[in-house]
């Protein structure tokens, strides 16, 4: 019988958790979890799990199956290969340079090149001038590629690292198209991506191939610690209030990342792993901090929701440039 892979369980713990808060719609929450997995019966039996009601729910997506309204799978058939793939990434075209928060001028715009089953989308913020620079993979949340996160990549450009907003939604064309159906897409195949995501930024003439690092938000801080734990690649990782849960599984504990882990204090569902992530860091011996910011719940990063906690922001940016630019050294 096919389960919740963890960031899919994940997702529609969050979802859960904002709908018993009176924070969400019954109507989104049905309509999000069924994005996230893509299947009618196992949204049904986890809401149902996670006390999201005494039935009702289940109820009406049960008698939506009923009616014939099982969502339509959306991963499609693995494309081939571009003829280019095997050649390397090629050179990214960006657009004119534009100026952002920080010093210095940057250049940017959206990017894309062959992927392993897809061309991968995404938007890439570098400084003006020949470098190399260190460069940083910028993994979104669950809802894709948002303007957020391409601002994001810009603040990193202005502080001189090359950043790579990857669209998570590549393989089934992207944010615009199915954005919040990411979840339904295999962690393999995510990491796979992501791993594409390093390859890319290590062939660019601008960036020092031996200083990538990796950070994410939420969803993507989970897939943080995935590739964290997969990619030998990745010098230095900042996930942001993600679930450890798949990366403690699969490797964490022989990671080569220095890892900069932060957590919101009230956010409790994902806090509560500190003492896991703790242990399998302290076993890959390689430097970590855990930095819990007070008074922060989930999402305290993201200045255009309504979880933004500006103290913990500024705070949480200011040690993840000092942790990049000191385990990213050019």
């Amino acid at each position: 019988m096919k389960t919740l892979n963890p960031h899919q369980r994940y997702l529609l713990e969050e979802f859960a958790e904002h709908y018993l808060a009176r924070s969400m719609s019954r109507r989104d929450l049905l309509r999000r979890s069924l994005l996230a997995t893509g299947s009618i019966a196992l949204t049904g039996t986890t809401l149902f799990a996670l006390g999201c009601s005494s039935g009702s729910d289940v109820d009406e997506i049960l008698s939506a199956t009923q009616a014939g309204a099982e969502p339509t799978p959306t991963t499609p058939p693995a494309a081939e290969p571009s003829a280019t793939a095997a050649a390397g990434p090629p050179a990214v075209a960006t657009s004119a340079p534009t100026s952002a928060t920080g010093s210095g001028d940057i250049e940017a715009g959206d990017v894309s090149f062959p992927g392993p089953a897809s061309d991968i989308l995404g938007y890439l913020a570098r400084p003006a001038g020949d470098g190399p620079f260190a460069a940083v993979l910028v993994i979104p949340e669950n809802r894709g590629l948002l303007p957020h996160f391409e601002d994001v990549a810009r603040r990193y450009a202005a502080e001189g690292f090359v950043a790579f907003a990857i669209d998570l939604a590549s393989r089934l064309g992207g944010t615009e198209i199915a954005g919040q159906q990411v979840g339904q897409i295999d962690p393999g195949d995510l990491v796979a991506d992501l791993q594409a995501g390093i390859d890319y930024l290590k062939a660019q003439a601008f960036v020092s191939p031996e200083a990538v690092g990796v950070t994410g938000f939420c969803f993507g801080g989970g897939y943080t610690f995935d590739v964290a734990a997969a990619s030998p690649d990745v010098k230095a990782a900042v996930p942001y209030y993600g679930t450890a849960r798949r990366a403690l599984q699969v490797g964490l504990a022989e990671t080569q990342a220095a890892l900069l882990v932060m957590y919101g204090e009230t956010d409790g569902r994902i806090t509560s792993e500190r003492s896991d992530v703790e242990a399998a860091l302290q076993t890959a011996g390689r430097p970590y901090e855990i930095i819990v910011h007070a008074g922060a719940g989930h999402a305290f990063f993201n200045d255009t929701g309504g979880s933004y906690n500006e103290a913990a922001a500024t705070a949480a940016w200011t040690a993840t440039l000092a942790w990049f630019r000191e385990h990213l050294a050019v």
